[in-house]
């Protein structure tokens, strides 16, 4: 978590909701387009698999829930990439 807010500090385009415990993690990005079609850009573009907001019930867009699991290089990665995308 805390290496992900670090990489969060740095991206203008996304903001780290607070967590209070729990394997994942939620992002708030611009809703330039329907989380469906972002997951799946991400997912096919970059290589990084993300859960869209709708999934957990968000009221609106746009969110992005990670989980915190993977390995810390390969989190640390898929999040570089992810960010990288939002651009």
């Amino acid at each position: 978590m805390a290496t992900l807010r670090e990489l969060v500090v740095e991206a203008p385009l996304a903001t780290l909701l607070g967590v209070e415990g729990g394997w994942y993690a939620v992002l708030r990005v611009p809703a330039t387009r329907s989380e469906e079609e972002l997951v799946v850009a991400m997912l096919e573009r970059h290589g990084v698999l993300v859960h869209p907001g709708f999934f957990f019930d968000f009221a609106h867009e746009a969110y992005l829930v990670l989980s915190l699991l993977p390995q810390s290089d390969v989190f640390c990665e898929g999040v570089a990439r992810l960010l990288g995308g939002l651009e």
